[in-house]
């Protein structure tokens, strides 16, 4: 008698083939009486002895559409033991391993749904598109997967007499997709023509047909889904193929009278179509390659896509293939990809795809994060490519409920170095911009270097996480091409050629160099990384690195706090699936606040300053703290590379006791030179003509206005001489004095008669200077500013221009001082 599925049975049905428990309990059972079988397959004559001899196996058996009610048309029944029905021509048993209901035509099966309007559904909805495959447990097991799927005892049981049957005539109607889902056995001729007449006949009832196709090394559709899961159901419907391409291809076939011999060249070509080919705008040659039902995005020219062709071939041959036909097959797939494919773009850990933001965790199981404003999560199947340099480490698969005060612990840090670096490190995860240069400065024993590498480990682990500065642009590129996060350790100096390269890196990175074994052929590297320098000293020098620099000072760790590495490494690896799941909701919140943060104003690095500023909210921070903090670091940045600099230093000294200083670029570097130490004047530092001397004071007038220096020029005289003015901005605290004093106006004369008499004393030299120290200075004070301006700028002093004009020093340099006049208009409209 038929009972529920026996243990037996269940693993065969369920576990083997993938069909739910509660599709299997519907329409399967399980029969332990050999009589219960002719009850069941002869129900209609006395012959019920014919199948006594089968044993006990299992039955399946459906719904008819029209009444909803059980069915026999189109049953089965699977013996636990294989039948022989015959001898096959070579000599070897022909066993049957299926029977079907005596005095009863092959029908479709429709299987019962747990919904129980199911297939009325799918009748009505012709935009749903339906499976037709061989086999009940391959139906069972595509329906389990979501897709309708009709069962069919044989490919040639759609048919008879080149007229689809009744019950499956309804399920081809106009439009509907239709997929031909049958067992891997291409080679076979009479399933060919099988499969030929059911597609001709579906098709003319006006479905679109296609075809799926899968690995032979899956016999069926159940088989292929329980290998690979079945979301894989997806992958096999988007790489179907039209009935008119398969028609097509085996048509070409017949055509051909005897079987060409085939090359290992053609094995490996075939086996190679497995993968899907594609090419990047600049016509780099990528794969998809299927593992596992996980998708993986190589080079074509890599090593990885290399060794997967080799292992291919070795699981199909048993054998290895010779090293020119693989590079001559990989050339070929260059081709197609180039040529044949779609382009799409191949990004390294982090990419953008409308609206939303995805990192790469760089796991065996190809999985990525997606963020947007709502939140994140994982997914297996992202809409972007990226590909694994061998470098390349995973990420932890991240967790919610952490909290950043646990980064924050491991890094010792807080205040303004907290704010930095914990916006520098939310900005990293966004691609495409321009980054700042994370500057970790410390004295020894302060965890700089762990620093450096927790932060990396964070966002983008690798082997040899910490790298020294390369001097060789070329080497720089490389290694920048394989790594999201740069991170250089331990730098003691930077040359001016690499302050370029890092400047360079963080705002766009372009380099092209020759093809090796070409002639004219370019290689190009373009990119954009976030970078982190760790050093001992402040030594960013060079101003057009200073300003994208991010300062940060690191506290000194004490014993007490010291951990043992081996300590230190499993309090970090414990942590990072907390600490990235809490990065990620704070990177959500941020991209949430960022349509909304609109400053009045923005400074350098305005990407990653409005970033910032957007993520206060979801880093804790008050509003307005990122600024300060930014400002501050940047003018620390500054005085760093005004500190660094002979002339810069030089300028600063010129200035700190006068409001203007103006003459011409000869004339302020012979002032500078006679008050400065020798030792500084002869060094290689400092410049040795006027024109090298000009494109110093170039580079340092943003920083030196930033620490209030005006520098500017203008041209004077009949000659129109081109004049540099040196211009001082001061705060009014600072001159406080000046205005509690009612004889302030005397006592400046005064200071002017001593500085007179002082420089009187000197060489014939200071006449020069003298003459332009000796313009009148006019304080105005505007928005808590004092700004001094010469009034020979405001054509006050007509008797100086009329001593400009004619060439001549002035007869009387100091009198010329006691003659200036100190005036303080409260209100700039006064003036």
């Amino acid at each position: 008698m038929t009972q529920p599925l026996s243990s037996a049975h269940r693993t065969e049905i369920v576990e083997g083939s993938g069909v739910s428990e509660a599709i299997a309990n519907l329409n399967f059972s399980s029969i332990e009486d050999p009589s219960e079988v002719d009850k069941l397959l002869n129900r209609n004559n006395d012959r019920r002895w014919k199948h006594w001899s089968h044993g006990a196996g299992w039955a399946v058996s459906g719904i008819d559409l029209q009444t909803g009610e059980r069915t026999f048309l189109g049953v089965q029944f699977k013996p636990d033991k294989e039948v022989q029905k015959g001898t096959k021509k070579d000599g070897t048993p022909d066993h049957q391993k299926y029977f079907g209901a005596t005095d009863y035509p092959a029908e479709p099966l429709f299987l019962e749904m747990p919904e129980g309007d199911y297939w009325q559904r799918i009748l009505e909805n012709p935009q749903i598109p339906v499976i037709i495959t061989e086999g009940a447990k391959k139906a069972g097991a595509a329906l389990t997967a979501g897709i309708a799927a009709i069962s069919l005892p044989g490919v040639t049981c759609g048919q008879k007499l080149e007229e689809l049957k009744a019950r499956l005539k309804p399920f081809c109607g106009l439009g509907r997709k239709v997929y031909l889902g049958f067992d891997s056995e291409p080679e076979k001729p009479q399933v060919k023509q099988a499969l030929d007449t059911l597609g001709r006949l579906v098709s003319a009832e006006g479905a679109v047909v296609y075809v799926l196709q899968w690995d032979a090394k899956w016999k069926g559709l159940d088989d292929y889904l329980v290998a690979h899961g079945h979301e894989a159901i997806a992958l096999l419907i988007q790489q179907a193929i039209t009935f008119a391409a398969w028609r097509k291809t085996t048509e070409q076939a017949k055509e051909k009278q005897k079987p060409e011999r085939k090359t290992a060249a053609d094995f490996l070509l075939t086996l190679a179509k497995q993968a899907r080919y594609f090419h990047t705008s600049d016509k780099v040659a990528y794969a998809d390659v299927w593992i596992e039902g996980d998708r993986h995005t190589y080079a074509v020219r890599s090593k990885a896509f290399r060794l997967w062709l080799q292992g291919q071939y070795y699981e199909s041959h048993g054998k290895g293939i010779g090293s020119q036909i693989l590079q001559d097959t990989l050339g070929t797939l260059e081709a197609i990809a180039i040529f044949q494919g779609e382009t799409h773009e191949v990004n390294l850990r982090t990419a953008e795809h409308q609206g939303k933001t995805y990192l790469d965790l760089g796991t065996p199981d190809w999985k990525a994060v997606e963020i947007d404003a709502t939140g994140w999560r994982l997914v297996s199947d992202p809409p972007v490519r990226f590909w694994r340099p061998d470098s390349l480490l995973p990420l932890p698969y991240p967790v919610e409920g952490g909290n950043l005060d646990e980064l924050r612990e491991l890094l010792n840090v807080d205040g303004a170095a907290w704010t930095l670096i914990i916006t520098f490190l939310l900005f990293c995860f966004c691609p495409n911009k321009t980054y700042p240069v994370l500057v970790l400065s410390a004295h020894r024993g302060s965890g700089k270097t762990a620093a450096a590498e927790i932060l990396k480990g964070l966002i983008d682990p690798g082997k040899a996480p910490l790298i020294k500065p390369q001097s060789d642009t070329h080497k720089l590129a490389v290694a920048a091409s394989r790594r999201w996060l740069m991170a250089y350790d331990n730098v003691s100096h930077i040359s001016s050629e690499q302050s370029d390269d890092f400047c360079r890196l963080a705002t766009g990175f372009g380099y092209s160099t020759r093809t090796l074994h070409t002639t004219d052929e370019e290689t190009t590297f373009e990119l954009t990384r976030p970078q982190i320098i760790t050093a001992i000293d402040a030594l960013v020098t060079r101003d057009d690195l200073a300003d994208r620099v991010l300062m940060v000072q690191l506290p000194e760790i004490t014993e007490d706090m010291r951990l043992p590495q081996a300590e230190l490494t499993a309090k970090i690896e414990a942590a990072r699936p907390r600490i990235l799941g809490a990065l990620l909701t704070a990177f959500s919140q941020t991209l949430a606040e960022l349509p909304h943060t609109k400053p009045d104003k923005l400074p350098r690095m305005a990407d990653y300053a409005l970033f910032a500023m957007a993520a206060e909210k979801a880093l804790g921070l008050t509003p307005g703290e990122f600024r300060t903090t930014f400002d501050e670091s940047r003018e620390q940045s500054r005085q760093v590379v005004i500190e660094s600099s002979p002339i810069g230093e030089a300028i600063m000294a010129l200035m700190r006791d006068r409001l203007v200083w103006k003459g011409t670029a000869s004339d302020l570097l012979a002032k500078l030179e006679k008050d400065t130490e020798q030792s500084i004047v002869k060094s290689r530092y400092w410049p040795k003509a006027p024109n090298i001397f000009k494109r110093q004071l170039n580079r340092l007038a943003p920083d030196l206005k930033a620490l209030g220096i005006d520098l500017h020029e203008i041209r004077e005289g009949r000659d129109r001489t081109r004049l540099l003015v040196l211009e001082k901005a001061v705060k009014v605290s600072s001159l406080s004095s000046a205005f509690d004093n009612k004889n302030s106006q005397v006592s400046q004369d005064r200071a002017f008669d001593a500085d007179d008499t002082a420089d009187d004393k000197g060489n014939a030299d200071d006449t020069a200077d003298d003459k332009h120290d000796a313009d009148d200075k006019r304080m105005i004070v505007e928005k808590g500013i004092v700004r001094a301006e010469s009034f020979s700028q405001q054509g006050f002093l007509a008797n100086a221009d009329d001593a400009d004009d004619k060439n001549t020093p002035l007869s009387n340099p100091s009198q010329k001082k006691r003659d200036s006049k100190l005036e303080v208009i409260e209100d700039a409209d006064d003036f």
